[in-house]
C-alpha cells in the first residue's frame, strides 16, 4: 500500500465521511426536530459505551477522550457548573481541552490500571491549567504585548493562537502516522473548536454523538485489522483466508508461494533483514493483478486466491509477480552486529560500501475441482509448489 493511499484511507476518508455526515444532519435538521429529544439523550448512552469498548480493546486514549467529552456534556446539559461560569471561562476551557486532546495524539495507549493512568490524569489537569495560565498571562501583560507585537496580532488573535498551533500539530501528526486513532483525535479537536468558535453551527448533542460513534467504529475497525491482518506484512492473515473460503463459489484457483532458501537467508543476514524481505515480498504479492487476493499463510509462505478463474488463466499474473520479485535488488548496508565494540561500529559508519542481494519465489497453483474441498485444492497447490522447488525453484508450476 503506497504512503499516499494509506493516508487517504486512514486519515482523509474519516474526515470526509465525518464532514459529510455533519452536513447531512444540518441539511435535514428540520426533519430531525421530531427526534431532537432522542438525539440529546444519545451521548449519555454512546459515550459510556465508547469508554467501555475502548478500554476492553486497550485503546485508552479514546477512552480518556470519551470521558472528557462526557464530562463536558454533563456540565453543559445538567448545569454541574454554573452556565455563567462556563460562559466566563469558555476560552480557558477551549484552550485547556485543545491542549489535552493534542497531547493524546503524541502518546501511546497504555493500560488503565497502570502508573501511566495517574500521569495522564495529572497531565490533563496541567493542560487545563495551561489554558487558564495563557489567558491570565495575556491579560496581565496586555499593554506590553500590544506594544511589542504588530497591530494585526491583537488580544483576540493572541489568545486563540495556541488552538491553531494545536490543530496544525495534530494534523501533521495524522499525516505522518496515518491511522484511525489519530484521525479520531483530529476530528475531536476540530469539533471541540467548532463548539466554542462557531457556536450554533453544529449542536453539542450532535457533535458528542458523532464523536462517540467515531470512537466505537475506530476501536472495532482497528480490532478487526488486528484479528484479520498480519502485523508484519500488512497482508490479510490465515484467519481472513478461511473466512473468504466461505464466500467462494465453485470456480476458483489457489496459488501457494514460498520464498526460496529463506532459512539460509535468515541465518546469513539476520532476522531483521529477513523481516524486511518478508515485507518486500508481501508488497509485491499484494500488487498481483487479475483479481487475485493475497494472504500471508505463515512463515515465508503466502497464498493468492483467484475467484472465478481457472489455473491456466492465472499463470501470467503469477509469473509477473515472480519476475518482479526476482528483479528487485535489496540494498544491504555494511552494518555490524550489536555485539561488536563501539569502536568497530564507528569504523563501520565510515564505510560507504553497499551490497545488494535478491530473493526468488516458487509458486504452485491448482484449480478447484467439482466435489473438492478448499483444503484439498490447497493441498494440490502445495504439491505444485513442491514440484516447482524440485524443478529448480524460481518458477510457477500448475
Amino acid at each position: 500500500m503506497s504512503a499516499f493511499y494509506h493516508r487517504c484511507r486512514y486519515f482523509f476518508l474519516p474526515l470526509v465521511f465525518t464532514a459529510f455526515g455533519l452536513a447531512l444532519t444540518e441539511i435535514y435538521q428540520s426533519d430531525l426536530q421530531a427526534w431532537q429529544g432522542v438525539i440529546e439523550q444519545l451521548p449519555y448512552w454512546l459515550l459510556p459505551a465508547a469508554i467501555i469498548i475502548a478500554l476492553q480493546f486497550n485503546r485508552s486514549r479514546l477512552a480518556y477522550l470519551a470521558a472528557i467529552m462526557l464530562t463536558y456534556y454533563l456540565c453543559v446539559t445538567h448545569s454541574l457548573l454554573e452556565p455563567a461560569l462556563l460562559e466566563l471561562y469558555s476560552q480557558q476551557i477551549l484552550l485547556g481541552g485543545a491542549f489535552t486532546i493534542s497531547g493524546f495524539a503524541f502518546i501511546k495507549d497504555r493500560g488503565l490500571l497502570s502508573p501511566h493512568s495517574l500521569v495522564r490524569v495529572v497531565g490533563c489537569g496541567l493542560c487545563f491549567a495551561a489554558g487558564f495560565g495563557w489567558l491570565w498571562a495575556n491579560r496581565l501583560f496586555k499593554v506590553q504585548l500590544d506594544e511589542l507585537l504588530p497591530s494585526l496580532i491583537d488580544m483576540e488573535v493572541r489568545v486563540i493562537a495556541p488552538l491553531y498551533l494545536c490543530g496544525l500539530l495534530v494534523f501533521i501528526r495524522g499525516l505522518w502516522q496515518a491511522n484511525l486513532v489519530n484521525s479520531a483525535i483530529f476530528i475531536t479537536l476540530a469539533l471541540w473548536a467548532v463548539q466554542f468558535e462557531f457556536t450554533g453551527l453544529v449542536s453539542l448533542a450532535t457533535s458528542m454523538t458523532v464523536l462517540a460513534i467515531i470512537y466505537i467504529l475506530t476501536v472495532l475497525t482497528d480490532s478487526y485489522f488486528l484479528a484479520y491482518r498480519d502485523e508484519l506484512t500488512g497482508l490479510a492473515s490465515r484467519r481472513a483466508l478461511f473466512n473468504l473460503v466461505l464466500a467462494l463459489g465453485r470456480k476458483y484457483s489457489v496459488a501457494m508461494l514460498d520464498i526460496d532458501h529463506f532459512k539460509k537467508f535468515n541465518d546469513t543476514y539476520g532476522h531483521d533483514v529477513g523481516d524486511q524481505v518478508l515485507k518486500l515480498v508481501a508488497s509485491k504479492i499484494a500488487g498481483v493483478r487479475g483479481g487475485g487476493r493475497a494472504f500471508r499463510y505463515g512463515g515465508e509462505e503466502f497464498t493468492i486466491i483467484f475467484p472465478r478463474k481457472d489455473a491456466q488463466s492465472t499463470l501470467s499474473y503469477l509469473e509477473e509477480v515472480r519476475q518482479t520479485i526476482e528483479e528487485y535488488d535489496i540494498v544491504l548496508r555494511n552494518e555490524q552486529r550489536k555485539s561488536q565494540s563501539k569502536a568497530k561500529r564507528g569504523k563501520a559508519k565510515t564505510s560507504n560500501q553497499q551490497r545488494t542481494v535478491s530473493v526468488t519465489i516458487s509458486i504452485g497453483v491448482a484449480e478447484h475441482q467439482s466435489g473438492e474441498t478448499f483444503e484439498q485444492t490447497m493441498k494440490r497447490s502445495d504439491q505444485a509448489l513442491y514440484k516447482a522447488k524440485k524443478k529448480g525453484r524460481n518458477q510457477v508450476c500448475a
